[in-house]
């Protein structure tokens, strides 16, 4: 089984309204991600909810293979929502693939690649990558769950990538979703276009 984490807990400070609920392409943000995610064949889909929880979540889709899980504590950043995220999986859990709600533009195809490529040849870190520059999603195997976990939170998911390079597949796509980041209106309107 792999599961797919996305992670829509934060406040959306810089942006100042909620990314989640931004649209690109006739979908909210989280709309987009959820379909692409379910499309791409994930088994289970766990979003990980926090600021404004009830808001998203009504604008979550409903199929069999998804739910919400809450972060509490998602003020205290994004490795807290992965925690909560990886905490949510089922114990059959082979791995997950996580994806930024900040990052709606990956391309179902992606995500279905990361899935193929980690059945057929299982690494612990899959990284999708754009023109050599890295960015999401990143597929971790359930073997490195317990590094997730145990990571001090001001240092993030970088450290568990960073902590040994022979145990990363970077694996190179023609999707410029992969570095697409939208934090702020400035970006909303670089990427999608039109006001955010």
């Amino acid at each position: 089984m792999i599961s797919g984490i996305i992670l829509a807990a934060g406040e959306s400070r810089r942006m100042g309204s909620p990314k989640a609920l931004l649209r690109y392409q006739g979908k909210t943000f989280i709309e987009r991600i959820c379909h692409n995610f379910l499309a791409a064949g994930v088994d289970e889909l766990i979003v990980v909810l926090g600021a404004r929880a009830e808001e998203l979540q009504r604008a979550i889709p409903a199929h069999p293979a998804l739910r919400t899980v809450v972060n509490p504590n998602y003020f205290q950043g994004q490795l807290s929502s992965l925690m909560v995220g990886i905490g949510g999986v089922s114990a059959e859990s082979a791995a997950a693939v996580v994806n930024l709600v900040d990052h709606p533009m990956v391309e179902t195809s992606t995500i279905k690649a990361l899935l193929t490529s980690f059945r057929a040849e299982p690494m612990p870190i899959l990284i999708a990558a754009y023109h050599g520059k890295r960015g999401h999603p990143v597929l971790f195997s359930r073997h490195v769950y317990g590094e997730i976990l145990a990571a001090p939170l001001d240092q993030g998911a970088k450290v568990v990538v960073r902590k040994d390079p022979n145990r990363v597949r970077e694996l190179e796509f023609d999707d410029p979703g992969i570095l697409a980041d939208i934090d702020t209106p400035e970006d909303y309107r670089r990427f999608v276009g039109g006001k955010a």
